[in-house]
């Protein structure tokens, strides 16, 4: 009985702890990237926004974030071809916006919120695993108890 006890004890106290410390990488990711987009957002100045007429400012942007989500896939990829997917995102889909810092901030801003947001949802996932495996282990505890 002191043994079933001990290892229920244990599975909670772990089960907890990936609970937590996955919120906290959770909330580390989330302060570091947003100081990054902040930091980002300040240092480029819009110049090119005064010379595009609304609807090219929008498409524009729309693109930006088209470019900043392709970007954040190409970490789908094995790591020796993501420099050549950027690339290639850049020079074939959005070559028309090369020069335009407006444009990169936009696009660097939506790439950080993609980062982030997958980063939350790994640490989500695995809480929510560490969660599970508890609950399977003090399920097996309390089985093989009866």
């Amino acid at each position: 009985m002191k043994k079933v006890l001990a290892f229920v004890s244990c599975a909670m106290f772990v089960a907890a702890m990936t609970v937590a410390c996955g919120h906290k990488n959770a909330e580390a990711v989330d302060s570091t990237v947003e100081e990054t987009v902040e930091e980002v957002a300040t240092e480029a100045a819009p110049v090119e926004a005064a010379t595009m007429s609304d609807a090219e400012h929008q498409a524009m942007l729309d693109a930006a974030a088209e470019a900043g989500r392709a970007k954040c896939n190409c970490y789908k990829t094995d790591a020796a071809s993501v420099e050549s997917c950027i690339k290639s995102i850049l020079t074939q889909s959005y070559a028309a916006y090369e020069g335009n810092e407006e444009f990169k901030t936009a696009m660097e801003a939506e790439y950080q919120n993609c980062i982030k947001e997958k980063a939350t949802a790994a640490a989500k996932d695995v809480a929510n695993q560490g969660i599970k495996e508890g609950a399977k282990a003090l399920s097996n505890a309390l089985n093989q108890k009866n």
